[in-house]
Order: structure tokens, then C-alpha cells, then sequence
């Protein structure tokens, strides 16, 4: 019985389903910044009903990946270099409030889930550019980070912080795809180093990992952003040659 319950547990909602579906549009390209789309459209293309579509919407609007306007209708938002400097800076003040409390109040349950998530993140890492192992590593990261802040019992910080998480993660990986697998394995040794650091109830250290990881992240961003916008598609790829 308990293995059933368990099984029935995991079985995503019709809700579920819907909010996965956009992202996966959204991390396949096939649903891009600053495209239009509408309820309709999105329960044909998921093969889902009306109600579960305006629901994960309202949920991707809270955490600031959809837009939804009376003229327009409902887009995938634009992210460009003030406003991903804007989030990274947020993500840096959740977190590092964050740590001190989080580091203190951990549970070895908690622990057992972080051990999974870095676990799932190192094998969809190794996928390369499987779009739907990719899609798995933006969760199982986004999960990751908002665990740690869990961890705190603040409820409010939690609510803040999952508003900005997905976004912020969405953003990291529709600019960072491409990118050679050293990079990919220096952000799980970073993922690493933060969780030996909550494990060992270290505060001081699991904040200055923390502030590390998101300012390693930020300036591939911000770099990524800066090349984009002063020679397009072309500058880009220079750029991601080189990162290689």
C-alpha cells in the first residue's frame, strides 16, 4: 500500500504537466523570447485542457517567464543585460541571507534529496546536448538552489526566491547552451562544494560558495548578454569558440 501511495505521489497533475510542457517549449526553442502565444494555442500544442494551461501560466507569470496582457495576450519574456545583472543580483541577497540559517537547520532529509539532485544533475550534465536531459538539469538545478533555501523554515524567503529561481535558470541555459563540458563540470564541482558545506553545518563557508557560484554564472551571462547585443548571432559564436 505504501508503495502506491508513494507511486500516486510522483504522478504529476494535469497543472504539472502543463507548467513542464511551456518550459520544455521554452528550453527547445520551439516557444522563444518575445513570442506571442495564447491558452488556446498552448493546450493544442500540449494536448492538454484550457484550465490546466491558465494555471501553470499564472504560475510561470508569478515567477516572471510569461507575460500576460489584455491586447497581446501571453509572451515569453525578454531578458536583457540590466535586467539578468538586476536578478543575479537578487538571487546573491536571498542566498546569502539564506545560508547562516540554512546551514543550522538543514535536516538529513533534506540532505538525502540535495545528495539526488546532485546526483541527477552530474548524469544529465554527462548528456550533452540531449534537449530533454537539458530540460532535466534546468529542474534538478532550479530544485537544488530552492532546497537550500527551504532549508531556512522562512517560508517567505522560499516564496520570494521560487519567483526568481526558474526565470533566473531559464535564462542561464537558453545563453549558456553550447557551451563545453569543462564548464559543465566546474559547475557541479561548485554544486559539490556547497552541498560538503551544508552538510558540515558551515554557514560562513556555504555562503562565500554560494556568492562564488552565482558571480561564476553571472559573468558568463552578462558576457554572453554584452556579445549578443554589440555583434549578434556571429559575435556569439566567436565567443562560445573561445570559451571551448
Amino acid at each position: 500500500m505504501a508503495r502506491a501511495v508513494k507511486k500516486a505521489e510522483k504522478t504529476p497533475s494535469a497543472a504539472d504537466q502543463a507548467y513542464n510542457g511551456i518550459i520544455d517549449l521554452v528550453l527547445r526553442h520551439e516557444l522563444r523570447p518575445g513570442e506571442r502565444t495564447s491558452v488556446s494555442l498552448l493546450a493544442a500544442r500540449l494536448e492538454l485542457g484550457r484550465t490546466p494551461i491558465k494555471e501553470a501560466i499564472i504560475r510561470l507569470q508569478t515567477e516572471g517567464v510569461l507575460s500576460v496582457t489584455g491586447q497581446s495576450g501571453t509572451m515569453v519574456n525578454k531578458f536583457d543585460y540590466a535586467q539578468s545583472e538586476h536578478l543575479f543580483a537578487v538571487r546573491s541577497l536571498f542566498e546569502g541571507f539564506a545560508a547562516d540559517a540554512a546551514a543550522r537547520k538543514v535536516t538529513p532529509e533534506q540532505l538525502v534529496r540535495l545528495r539526488e539532485l546532485l546526483s541527477d544533475m552530474r548524469r544529465y550534465s554527462m548528456a550533452g546536448a540531449d534537449l530533454r536531459s537539458a530540460a532535466d538539469f534546468v529542474r534538478a538545478n532550479v530544485a537544488f538552489h530552492e532546497l537550500i533555501v527551504a532549508a531556512t523554515g522562512n517560508v517567505f524567503l522560499v516564496r520570494l526566491y521560487a519567483q526568481i529561481q526558474m526565470q533566473m535558470q531559464i535564462v542561464t541555459y537558453l545563453m549558456l547552451r553550447g557551451q563545453d563540458p569543462r564548464a559543465a563540470a566546474q559547475r557541479q564541482r561548485q554544486h559539490d562544494g556547497i552541498y560538503k558545506a551544508l552538510a558540515a553545518h558551515n554557514g560562513k563557508l556555504l555562503k562565500s560558495l554560494l556568492r562564488a557560484h552565482a558571480q561564476n554564472t553571472e559573468t558568463e551571462i552578462l558576457t554572453m548578454l554584452k556579445a549578443s547585443a554589440e555583434g549578434g548571432e556571429d559575435t556569439r559564436r566567436r565567443w562560445r569558440r573561445r570559451a571551448a
